[in-house]
């Protein structure tokens, strides 16, 4: 991306930052206890603004209970629709409390658990469980927000999300409203959740010692090789959302723009007649010596009993 956007998003940054805490705005506390069902379509799975060469569109549903006391629980069931390897794909559980500090400030204290098929392929699917909150702040005419989590695979990741966002909401008289919520936000994470995964997509991880008469034995590791916390996409999305009775429609689209390649070395080890050979390649995906923009959009359907 050009010098220009990447100093236009830093500013946005500082201003976040010098002139309120940021936020991310939460799911706002009920009086009563409240139960809804949710089916949405998303049409590319998008992670820190990466996403596979092949896109990979969703179905999933989510059940969710939320208490009067802010207590809520949420689980969905996601399905791959990708041709040849469609099917259920992963779940996850969500327990958390929404909380809130006067007018202006509210948030989210969540953990989340992640269960995945045995054939699941997902760029984040090393990624076991996860804890994290939200801290937001009203300013009326702007919200910030600040979202902050620990992802646990086989190496702790952390991940910060800072941005702002502007809700719109239109009434009418029979109490329908559309509300349009235009958002920025920035992510930045630390980068092992990177790793783990392109070791577990490498054909030898699941059997890593490889072993023939002829071939001898083969083990391969890759290694990221710029490791640390790092800026790497930014999200411009339009959130589009109408209620009408007990019924709730729901498009996001979404434009990401990735940035900071990862870069990747692998160490392939060959084993025969008792000598060893180690091999170092550049392993660095297409994709990532290749960073491009991904347009993606969210529809969705929620019933609230």
């Amino acid at each position: 991306m050009s010098n220009k956007v990447y100093l236009t998003f830093l500013t946005l940054l500082i201003s976040i930052f010098a002139f309120a805490q940021p936020m991310r705005k939460s799911t706002v506390k009920t009086d009563t206890t409240s139960f809804k069902i949710q089916t949405n379509y998303l049409s590319n799975y998008v992670y820190n603004g990466r996403s596979d060469s092949l896109k990979a569109p969703y179905f999933y549903t989510t059940a969710s209970l939320n208490f009067a006391n802010g207590i809520y629980a949420n689980f969905s069931l996601n399905y791959l629709l990708a041709p040849g390897q469609s099917g259920y794909d992963y779940s996850e559980l969500d327990l958390g409390y929404n909380y809130e500090l006067g007018e202006k400030i509210s948030g989210e204290v969540y953990g989340s658990k992640y269960f995945y098929s045995s054939a699941s392929n997902l760029l984040s699917g090393n990624i076991s469980s996860d804890i994290g909150f939200t801290f937001n702040y009203d300013l009326t005419y702007l919200n910030f927000h600040n979202s902050f989590d620990v992802f646990f695979s086989n190496k702790a990741d952390m991940q910060l999300v800072p941005g702002l966002e502007k809700e719109i909401q239109i009434s009418s008289k029979q109490n329908n409203t559309l509300t349009i919520t235009p958002s920025i936000y920035g992510s930045f994470s630390s980068l092992n959740f990177y790793e783990s995964t392109i070791n577990r997509r490498l054909p030898g991880l699941k059997n890593p010692r490889i072993q023939n008469q002829t071939l001898g034995s083969i083990l391969s590791s890759t290694t990221v090789d710029n490791k640390g916390f790092k800026f790497l996409d930014v999200e411009l999305s339009f959130p589009i959302s109408y209620d009408v009775d007990r019924w709730n429609i729901s498009l996001t689209p979404t434009y990401a723009i990735p940035f900071n390649k990862v870069s990747t070395t692998s160490l392939n080890t060959s084993t025969l007649n008792g000598i060893t050979k180690t091999v170092s390649i550049n392993s660095t995906p297409y994709s990532e010596n290749h960073l491009a923009n991904i347009f993606f959009f969210d529809f969705g359907i929620t019933y609230n009993f």
